[in-house]
């Protein structure tokens, strides 16, 4: 892996990390006003729904299938070639999403129309209504994003979600303060959600005018290198279709199958969805930093090897890839799970959120079983995109399609006990490590130049940085006296764990410290 990629991605992580942490911020704001109720279930529900098609088409199908032809298009032809094809690529992603937007809404409008005397059943729905165009704007500018990583340009793209994080605190924190009906506000934050996608295309079509891309919009399916990218997409979209459809029926079966909950001992609520969606945002936060951030800036270099047809070279910069995300992975599933009761505490412990008995236990139950598979979904990440590099998207499609019969019978049968929707977060994180065993045997079976002798090296270092950061995390919150309250509890146990994990990798040598920290 070349030095550019680890610069690339620390920057992205950089950028990432602030987005996150606004990220939090919009969470927190969105708990305080709407909590874990029914309402807030139906808002969490509905907004997966264009962000399934944002992760399908926009980060998803069309990106990778399109990064590593507009690459090739890049190295072979030039930039003129490589802008005119984005070009071609970007109208064509148009028309496809209005008509998704189109059919969508009509399937919405008939179920709306057969559920519309069901009052939670009617919201979710409205909900989704309103906020499916979503999908046109945030889809159109993640492609955008990723025709500019093909010219070495992250920042833009990293930082677009800033907008939506921003635009919903204004939104979340507006309505409360207005002391808005809560109905109402929901629906102020839904309309914001769709304006926020506006500003993010926008946002991004400026900074690909700022690389000199004239982005000439053209319908032509019949290009030869649009109908390759389509011919690859198809796969991909099984393949990616199945890991959000899974996202999206954890949340449905929480909504239909989780027991209501009785509030102020009258109303009962559908928790389940907004518990299971705070503790997936709790997980992605790290996820997003490191390996998120790590398998976009991989993804480049990943078919810059294919393209050359460098097997041994695209198997050295995925080894290292894998090794930097166990690195970082490895403490951030202990560090969560040590950290998960002060962390939702101080983050959520307020407002509508307190008058949910047991809210704090059940979101930390969740966010435990999510912790448990967090290297697996790094891992994920870069195993699924270094297949895609190679053109081969029906590997990942075989393995995914298997997964998700698994994840539903799991689902189905976890839901049903005393874990509740911790038992959907159990059978993601179980599904997760059975995808990484498959895609890691698959590879080997076909390149077979993994360093695994490295490889295991560095696990075996970083399981032991992992267990001083444990060992010192859990010692220190058990003498931390109670009166100082629990927001100074998580600093110190998050300042613990990081000097301590800092000073084992130090300790035990790991090269993984030293490339991360490199200037």
């Amino acid at each position: 892996m070349s030095f550019s990629v680890i610069k690339s991605a620390r920057l992205i992580s950089i950028i990432t990390l602030g987005s996150r942490i606004l990220g939090l911020l919009r969470d927190m704001a969105v708990t305080n006003a709407f909590g874990v109720g029914s309402v807030a279930s139906a808002f969490w529900t509905a907004f997966q729904v264009p962000n399934l098609f944002r992760r399908l088409f926009g980060e998803g199908a069309i990106s990778a299938a399109s990064i590593p032809v507009l690459t090739e298009t890049l190295t072979r032809e030039g930039k003129d070639k490589t802008d005119a094809l984005a070009g071609r690529i970007i109208g064509l992603l148009l028309v496809i999403l209005a008509a998704v937007c189109v059919l969508g809404e009509l399937v919405i409008a008939a179920l709306y129309w057969r559920y519309q005397d069901r009052t939670d059943s009617a919201l979710l729905l409205a909900l989704t209504a309103l906020m499916f165009p979503y999908l046109i704007f945030i889809c159109t500018a993640a492609l955008l994003g990723g025709v500019q990583n093909v010219f070495g340009k992250f920042a833009s793209a990293a930082a677009a979600p800033l907008i939506l994080n921003l635009f919903m605190i204004v939104a979340a924190t507006g309505g409360h303060w207005l002391n808005l009906e809560m109905r109402t506000a929901i629906f102020l934050l839904s309309v914001t959600v769709v304006i926020s996608g506006i500003f993010q295309l926008a946002w991004q079509w400026v900074a690909a005018k700022r690389c000199d891309l004239r982005l000439p919009l053209r319908l032509d399916a019949r290009n030869p290198a649009i109908r390759r990218i389509g011919l690859t997409m198809l796969p991909m979209i099984g393949g990616l279709a199945t890991v959000q459809f899974n996202t999206l029926a954890d949340a449905l079966i929480a909504w239909w199958f989780v027991p209501e909950v009785i509030v102020n001992g009258q109303e009962a609520e559908r928790v389940g969805p907004a518990v299971l969606s705070l503790a997936q945002r709790l997980y992605q936060f790290p996820l997003g930093v490191f390996a998120i951030a790590l398998a976009t800036a991989i993804f480049p270099a990943l078919s810059r090897h294919a393209a050359e047809r460098d097997d041994t070279g695209l198997a050295h910069t995925l080894s290292r890839g894998l090794r930097i995300t166990a690195f970082e992975g490895l403490p951030c599933l202990l560090g969560l799970i040590l950290i998960r009761e002060p962390l939702i505490r101080v983050l959520f412990g307020r407002g509508e959120f307190l008058t949910v008995p047991g809210a704090v236990d059940r979101v930390g139950l969740a966010l435990f079983m999510y912790a448990l598979g967090i290297w697996a979904f790094g891992v994920n990440q870069l195993m699924v995109r270094a297949f895609y590099a190679l053109g081969d998207a029906k590997t990942p499609l075989r393995i995914s399609v298997i997964n998700v019969a698994i994840n539903l019978a799991l689902n189905l049968l976890l839901v049903h006990t005393r874990l509740r929707e911790s038992g959907l977060a159990l059978a993601t994180t179980i599904c997760a490590t059975l995808q990484v065993v498959a895609l890691l045997v698959h590879f080997q079976r076909r390149n077979g130049h993994l360093a695994w002798v490295e490889i295991r090296g560095s696990l075996l270092r970083a399981l032991l940085a992992t267990t001083v950061m444990g060992l010192a995390v859990w010692l220190v919150d058990g003498l931390y006296p109670d009166q100082y309250g629990m927001t100074l509890r998580l600093l110190v146990m998050v300042v613990t764990g990081a000097v301590s994990f800092g000073a084992a990798a130090v300790l035990f040598r790991c090269p993984e410290m030293r490339e991360i920290l490199r200037r």
